[in-house]
């Protein structure tokens, strides 16, 4: 004869013991899996970030074709640069922008006709998962625009 409440009371036994196992599985997965997320939000701010000192380094070149005579032009070409990054949330400090201009391979800072004006923008974004030890992230950007 088949003894049916003995394999009632095995069955919820073996379901208690599953449920243990599931929440097992779960706590050594969750680690890795918010890695992987935090990982992922890293990189999509740091894609930001890249695009966004561009437009910086984009922004002070632009001044610098049309006012590169006028007295200042270099430190209001920085200022540009600052404020197009402040507009997108992110501190660049002065020492981080460099603006030169360049005839052929010679920097020539009176910014004569036909020379190129170069404005290179660096920042560090500190990383919120640091695997490796690297440390903060370093980006820079540079913006390359001809003079009239």
């Amino acid at each position: 004869m088949i003894d049916c409440h003995r394999m009632k009371v095995d069955r919820m036994h073996k379901d208690d013991q599953d449920n243990g196992q599931g929440l097992i599985e779960f706590a050594l997965v969750l680690p890795i899996l918010l890695l992987l997320i935090i990982g992922a939000l890293d990189y999509g701010f740091a894609f930001f970030m890249k695009v966004e000192l561009e437009n910086s380094a984009r922004e002070g070149a632009f001044y610098m074709v049309y006012n590169s005579n006028e007295p200042g032009a270099f430190d209001e070409a920085k200022n540009r640069v600052q404020l197009e990054g402040g507009n997108a949330g992110i501190t660049i400090s002065l020492s981080d922008i460099d603006v030169v201009c360049m005839v052929g391979t010679v920097v020539d800072n009176t910014c004569p006709s036909n020379s190129t004006v170069i404005v290179t923008v660096r920042h560090q974004m500190p990383l919120a998962v640091d695997i490796f030890g690297n440390g903060p992230l370093e980006l820079s950007s540079d913006a390359r625009m001809r003079i009239p």
